[in-house]
């Protein structure tokens, strides 16, 4: 956006923007949006200093036009579903792109230019537009794009439309339909891990959680560099993101490539903290019960249970789910291996609100393409193994937090 990118005509007629003498009109966010989104690489963008459109030229981005193909991705974020209480507005501006720009992740997809409509509630003023605005520039400036335009309006709640641009060679385009028989299922990061911090944001009690867990809902981190290196490993047949749900990402991965998966229940990457906070839960509901060890076994099992659920069912997560030939593994394992090695200076730079701990970036095996004709969770008891269906649920965007 910035000066040079923003539609900056004054809205002619009032009844469309009504608000006080003393309210910002739609040209002052215009304005404080423009200043806060400073185009660093200007030579790469032309024609919309003072026009109706930012214009990009594609020769910048593009070796060969006829090997590339444009990404493309919009998104809605709402203060209703998406903000729960606590959030700042400089996280709800970093998740507005962040949720975009995870779907050009799952692509291999580099991001080059963002776009946005805001809605902006009565009572928002100029600070608060700084503070959205800056959420917004550092996520997307972090991960090599630029925002080059946006609109805004008034609306009941505050309400963000993104739409982000991505560059991907022809060759390197991952989907979602490809799949094969025998594939290895693979996840980046940890599941669940929204879903818990979600709990505890929606909690009216006090919880001691750390900061940086609670990032793993508010300033999801879109996979990015990893969705690039693994595209162009060409190792991966499949891949999408888990933002609605890790059981509703292997359902579409199954439709849209006629495979079945298999998930190994004990394989899911859990996060310790996560599963202390929800033991802790549990410890203050049974808090009459006597703390013995039997007590403690059943809280920590219930713990687990819990924990498994959050991991397939609820969504926020925006790692990677992708899927490869079993003859690939020791790649994968090797590009990760490095990656960490050489983005650790990358992950220093992070601006100090937005780093949601996700680096290192692991990666795990959690189950494989079967023969079968449902998606299944297998499940290690004392007696065995046991397979229950994978139930087909995730997030719900029309459904509010609060």
């Amino acid at each position: 956006m910035g000066k040079e990118t923003v539609n900056s005509n004054p809205i002619s007629d009032s009844s469309h923007s009504p608000h006080s003498s003393n309210a910002p009109a739609e040209k002052d966010f215009i304005r404080e949006f423009s200043r806060v989104f400073q185009l660093k690489n200007k030579p790469l963008l032309s024609g919309s200093e003072f026009d109706d459109c930012a214009a990009v030229r594609l020769s910048a981005f593009c070796r060969d036009l006829s090997s590339e193909s444009l990404t493309f991705s919009t998104d809605t974020v709402r203060e209703s579903t998406d903000f729960p209480a606590g959030m700042t507005l400089w996280q709800k501006g970093w998740m507005a792109a962040a949720v975009n720009l995870s779907d050009l992740a799952a692509m291999g997809s580099t991001p080059v230019a963002f776009l946005f409509s805001a809605g902006l509630p009565r009572g928002f003023t100029l600070e608060d537009t700084t503070q959205l605005a800056q959420g917004i520039q550092e996520c997307v400036s972090f991960f090599g794009a630029e925002v080059i335009g946006g609109d805004t309006e008034y609306s009941e709640e505050l309400t963000i439309t993104g739409t982000v641009i991505g560059i991907s060679n022809n060759k390197h385009l991952t989907l979602r339909k490809n799949a094969q028989p025998g594939d290895l299922l693979c996840l980046t990061g940890f599941a669940g891990s929204a879903g818990v911090a979600l709990k505890v944001l929606l909690d009216q009690t006090s919880k001691v959680v750390s900061e940086a867990f609670l990032k793993n809902l508010s300033e999801p981190f879109p996979r990015i560099f990893e969705g690039k290196m693994l595209a162009e490993s060409g190792a991966v047949n499949s891949m999408i993101d888990t933002s609605d749900g890790l059981a509703s990402s292997v359902y579409e991965l199954s439709a849209l490539s006629g495979v079945f998966f298999e998930i190994d229940e004990q394989n899911l990457p859990l996060d310790g903290e996560a599963l202390n906070i929800i033991s802790s839960y549990l410890k203050n509901e049974d808090k009459n019960e006597k703390n013995d060890a039997d007590n403690q076994e059943q809280r920590d099992t219930k713990a687990y249970d819990a924990l498994i659920s959050e991991a397939l069912y609820t969504g926020g997560d925006f790692e990677l789910l992708f899927t490869i030939s079993p003859d690939k593994l020791s790649l994968v394992e090797e590009l990760f291996r490095q990656f960490n090695t050489s983005a650790a200076d990358r992950f220093s730079r992070l601006p100090s609100d937005g780093k949601s701990g996700r680096f290192p970036c692991k990666f795990t095996v959690i189950g494989k393409a079967i023969a079968e004709k449902e998606n299944v969770i297998l499940r290690h008891t004392g007696n065995g193994q046991k397979r229950y269906p994978l139930l087909k649920m995730g997030y719900d965007s029309f459904t509010k937090y609060i």
